[in-house]
């Protein structure tokens, strides 16, 4: 295009003037009350948040709770003593200990429990006098004589009779069950009590039990005991309770106990003896218990928990009640207003404490020391 054809064309179009924006009263009409609608949702938004975030801050700084019925586990620990159906077995004959059965075995009447080299009446009493003497030597080498044999051939000896003179022994006495359970080497010469077996918190610090292992190589005499048979069926715990929860417990047949032997474990015991004494104040129980527990066989003074009732009612933080006026009560919110309400503590477990004298669903304060009676909260 020249620059002729250029000109022509620019002179066909126009710039035409403008009239400009006009102002309007209805466009600032609609803008007020566009602007004055948005306004009034925000104060109505920021008087809802204000009223929620201060009730929920509020909530927050006096511990505001619910009361709220739940479930309270009556329970005691308490110190007892464990008997149990022991069998002892004395040594036959003076000697010493060549072989035992393995510990918790159980064993059946007339299963082998021992063997015992058997020594005459002199080397006896002259090995109780002294280990540093021939006949000590000789006696050791006669004891590792009859291990390596048993060792070498997989099975014991067939060692019955005198042995010539290298051998000490005049023959080898076996030990076995006179009754069925499971083998234990542990004596504390509490064995004898088999039943009710009943003991202060005093008596059980004072008087502890001791005991010791029988092993293997131990230089015996003729009725000493080496080992016991253990009714593996059922044991036996004895405890002595104040009346009060004592009688309660008392009255029922079974209960659900937690040893420290087994914690977390809840065995059930069933009453089998109990006896009151008023005068004592005091009640002593005795349960049957047909589960073993490790290390049960091993000990004789325990602790346990009795968990012995439910109980139902309200149940609140500890820090909730407090004493005014020698009354004991919470502070709940009624209607936005701090009231004062007196109630009865009925049971305690732990920080928490069961209480009756309150509505369920009351707002119940947890940090009364924040608040005073008959203050508004809104």
């Amino acid at each position: 295009m020249d620059k002729k054809q250029l000109r022509q064309a620019r002179r066909r179009f126009e710039v035409l003037p403008g009239e400009g924006k006009r102002f309007s009263f209805s466009n600032l009409k609609e803008a007020l009350i566009f602007y004055a609608f948005l306004l009034f949702v925000l104060v109505v938004l920021a008087q809802i948040a204000y009223h929620w975030l201060g009730d929920q801050f509020q909530t927050w700084r006096l511990g505001i709770i619910e009361a709220e019925p739940g479930l309270m586990q009556q329970q005691i620990a308490v110190t007892g003593v464990i008997t149990r159906n022991e069998t002892v077995v004395n040594a036959p004959v003076n000697g010493v200990i060549l072989r035992l059965a393995a510990l918790g075995e159980r064993a059946p009447v007339g299963f082998e429990l021992a063997r015992i080299g058997q020594l005459s009446s002199a080397e006896f009493e002259l090995l109780k006098e002294t280990e540093e003497n021939e006949v000590s030597r000789k006696l050791w080498g006669s004891i590792q004589q009859y291990w390596q044999q048993a060792f070498d051939a997989e099975k014991e000896p067939e060692i019955t009779e005198e042995a010539g003179e290298d051998w000490i022994f005049s023959a080898v006495k076996i030990v076995t069950s006179p009754e069925a359970g499971f083998v234990s080497y542990y004596l504390d010469s509490w064995e004898k009590f088999n039943g009710p077996l009943y003991l202060t918190a005093k008596e059980l610090e004072t008087e502890p039990p001791t005991g010791r292992y029988t092993v293997e190589g131990e230089l015996v005499e003729q009725g000493q005991p080496i080992l016991k048979i253990v009714d593996n069926w059922r044991w036996y715990f004895n405890l002595v309770l104040p009346l009060h929860p004592g009688k309660t417990i008392r009255a029922m047949p079974e209960i659900a106990l937690e040893f420290d032997l087994s914690p977390g474990e809840i065995i059930q015991g069933s009453l089998i003896n109990s006896e009151v004494d008023e005068d004592l104040q005091e009640v002593r129980l005795t349960y049957e218990i047909e589960r073993q527990l490790p290390g049960f066989d091993l000990a004789r003074i325990a602790v346990a928990t009795l968990l012995y009732e439910q109980k139902s009612g309200i149940i609140v933080p500890e820090e909730a009640v407090i004493n005014r006026d020698h009354s004991t009560g919470v502070y709940v919110s009624q209607h936005g207003r701090i009231v004062f309400v007196p109630v009865t503590v009925v049971e305690k477990q732990d920080e928490y404490l069961m209480i009756e004298g309150i509505e369920p669903h009351s707002l119940i304060i947890t940090r009364p020391d924040l608040v005073t009676e008959g203050q508004r909260l809104n």
